[in-house]
Parts: C-alpha cells; structure tokens; sequence
C-alpha cells in the first residue's frame, strides 16, 4: 500500500486492488486533493493510463514501489499520518474531472505522433539538389550506408556518428533533414525519424543536453508544480532518431565533453542533474542508455567568430566528412553565371584574408531573387550590405574589377529576348 509522498512522478506503479488490479500506471502528481464526495476524505493522486488517459486514484490502491524498483520509498511522518484519510476501498475513475490535452504515456517509439512537430517535411527531398561524391554515389546514398548492418555492427548496433565541416550555407542543416525522410523510408518506417536539435553556442549547459527541473502551470487548472523538462541529447537517446549538433564547437569544452559516454563504446550517458533513488534515502544519477535508431550528426564551421576547435578526444569519436560550397548543385539553384562568377571571387578573397564574412549559396540565391526583382544596382546593394564597414571596399571592388553589373544587365537583356522569342514563337511570313 502506497502513500501519497512515497509516489515518484515519472515512475510507473501498480494497480493492486480494485477493478483495473493489475494494470501499471505513471505518476503525474503525488500531491494529494480531496475528491467530490460529499465528506471529502478520498485523497488522491493523478496517474496516466497506458493508454494515454489521465485520471485520479487512492495511493493505497498502488503498489507501495515502482515498477523495477527493488526497494520501497522512504515515507515522512506527515505522509504516514494521512493513512486514516484514505479510508474508500473503491477505485474510481472521474472522466468529467479528468485534465483535457494531457494524454501522455510516456514516449518511447520515434513514430509517437507527439513527435511531429521535431519531424522534417517530407517536402524537402523533392527540393534537396543532391551533390555526387568522390565514389560516384549521390550524397545521401553514400551518407546512409553508415546506417547499414556493417557499420552499426561496429558501433553496438547505432549508426555511425558523422561529423560535417564546413562553411555556412552549403546545405547541411537541408540534408540532415533529408537523411531523416528517407533514413526512415530505408527502415520501413511510416513518418521521418524525429531530429533533436541543439545549436551551438557559448550559453549551452549541461541542462539543454540532459535536463532540469522546472515549473510548469497546468493551462486548464490553473495549477502550477514542478516538472521534469528533459533536455535534446536526454529525448534522443531514449527514443532514437537524429541528434543534431549543430555548430557543435560554439559550445563550450565541458559541454561537448558530457556527451563523450554518449559517442563512444560505451552508448550511454549518466545524468547529474536527475536523482533515482535505488534503496530508502539512497539516491544515484540516472543512467541512460542509448536507442540502437540514436545516430548523432554534427557540424562544424572552422574559422568563424566565437568558434573554438574540438578536442582530439571528442572530434575522434565521430568519422568527419569535408562539405564545402559545391559548384555543380550552384549550377542548379543559381541561373545567373555573373552571380556564380561573382561568388568563386567572393570566397577566394575570404581564403586570402582580404574578407572574413562568407558568401554562401543560399546568399548567392538571395541576391539573384533581389537582382530580378529591383535590378543589379539594388540587388548587389543588399548583398553588400552584408558585409562589414572595413570589407565593403574589397567587396565593392571586386564587383567592378569583374564587371559583374554588365554581366547581369547583358543576362537580363538576353532572357527578355528568349521571352520574347518563346511567347511569339517561329515567324514564317
């Protein structure tokens, strides 16, 4: 028999009496409430279904320990004196009382519909322009055989982890997104697997990657208590799906060393900051083991403001893949040859120092978009506008030592002709 202040929340316990005996419910809040009987000595607590459904019940109807918990909890003097309060044999269920929109057994399956909203559309592969890999297999191609049985045979079951360097705007947030459609297609699975995203900076603490305690206000009751809010390393190792670092080494080196246990053999990561209480008034960090659909991704832009280098111990832990600018999937999103002309200059003035801020493809496509729609004067305005107070020279020189603004006139010239030419088509008089 259970009380009240012994019930974990978060923890499943049994149904031992009454008319669902047997079933195992989650704890959602041990603080006890009168019920609506007319002396108001029911207590209970709020549990949730397997199915999903919340609603109330008598702690004495539950098992007096978690499920897969060998001890029992440590009860206070106060809990033990509401014993004669819960006095009802009866186990009733109130659906007129039970919360509406919270109706969450814990999430343990990466297709959970509750997921969805962490998932890619579907849409982005249609768009997605694939670049062709020094073997001659397409990018994703070639990035899903590290999810084939051989790799994940080499790394206890789970993917291979990859690490992307590169510069800014070269596709790489686009073909995570890609790898999760049809990673989950490759899998037979019916929706793409979910991406936990943490992007990288100075203010990442262990709490984003693994969680806390926080405070949380029930919108329909008004009723605010304290929650355990899991971080995006914690969510993904628990389900699987994909965990994106992105721009991992703008995180601090105590951050990105708390997820060594989760990259290497060992696949698991122990968390400080949650308390599992293993005997009566004995209490361990929680020790989470990784799914075997966990594939963790990075990214890494070298070079940039507020950017440090990885740690050999941590950067050795990945298998890391060069994805710069790729001319050829530029040939298919930017028309304009003077823009693309234009771009090549502007980066190997970055690889000469002379600039520091990157051009990178979905800028290209920005200023074709704002030359079509205000001309090439405007247009490369707002591109260099981008750019810092002492680059604008170099930048404004580059544009007319290559006469890019001739260049994009002469292209408009030449597709007002080819309109022309296709609206009235063949002249036969």
């Amino acid at each position: 028999m259970a009380l009240a202040a012994g019930l974990l929340p978060g923890f499943q316990y049994e149904i031992t009496a009454g008319t669902l005996q047997g079933e195992v419910v989650t704890i959602v809040d041990n603080t006890p409430f009168p019920d609506s009987d007319e002396e108001g000595r029911k207590r209970k607590v709020t549990v949730l279904s397997p199915e999903g459904q919340e609603f109330y019940i008598l702690p004495r109807l539950l098992s007096d320990r978690p499920v897969g918990v060998a001890q029992a909890p440590v009860y206070s003097q106060a809990s033990v004196m509401m014993l004669d309060e819960m006095v009802e044999p009866e186990f009733l269920i109130d659906p007129m009382t039970a919360l509406v929109g919270i109706s969450s057994a814990p999430i343990t399956d990466p297709m959970d519909p509750r997921l969805d909203p962490y998932r890619p559309s579907k849409n982005k592969v249609k768009r997605y322009i694939s670049r062709e890999m020094p073997n001659g297999q397409s990018d994703i191609d070639f990035l899903l055989t590290f999810t084939n049985d051989e790799y994940r045979a080499e790394n206890e079951g789970r993917p291979a982890n990859l690490m992307f360097k590169g510069d800014t705007q070269s596709g790489k947030t686009m073909m995570v997104e890609v790898l999760a459609v049809l990673w989950a297609e490759k899998m037979g699975l019916p929706k793409p697997m979910p991406i936990f995203t943490l992007s990288g900076s100075s203010g990442v603490t262990d709490f984003d990657l693994y969680g806390q305690t926080t405070s949380f206000t029930n919108p329909v009751t008004g009723k605010e208590s304290l929650v355990w809010l899991s971080g995006m390393a914690d969510l993904a190792a628990r389900i699987g799906g994909i965990l994106y670092l992105d721009e991992v080494n703008a995180m601090a080196e105590r951050v990105t060393s708390s997820v060594h246990p989760l990259t290497d053999s060992r696949h698991h990561f122990i968390n400080r900051n949650k308390a599992v209480e293993v005997s009566p008034g004995q209490f361990m960090p929680e020790l989470v083991s990784a799914s075997l659909d966990l594939w963790i991704i990075g990214t890494y832009n070298e070079g940039y403001r507020g950017m440090g280098d990885l740690n050999e111990a941590f950067n050795n832990r990945f298998r890391t893949i060069r994805w710069g600018y790729d001319s050829a999937v530029e040939l298919k999103l930017i028309k304009s040859a003077a823009l693309r002309l234009l771009g090549d200059a502007l980066r190997t003035a970055r690889e000469r120092n002379s600039i520091r801020t990157p051009i990178g493809t979905a800028a290209l496509q920005k200023v074709e978009r704002d030359v079509q729609a205000f001309g090439p004067v405007t247009g490369l305005g707002i591109l260099v506008g981008m750019f810092k107070a002492n680059e604008i020279d170099v930048v404004n020189s580059i544009i007319e030592d290559r006469s890019i603004i001739v260049l994009l006139n002469e292209e408009e010239r030449q597709r007002r002709v080819e309109d022309r030419d296709r609206n009235t088509g063949p002249d036969y008089n």
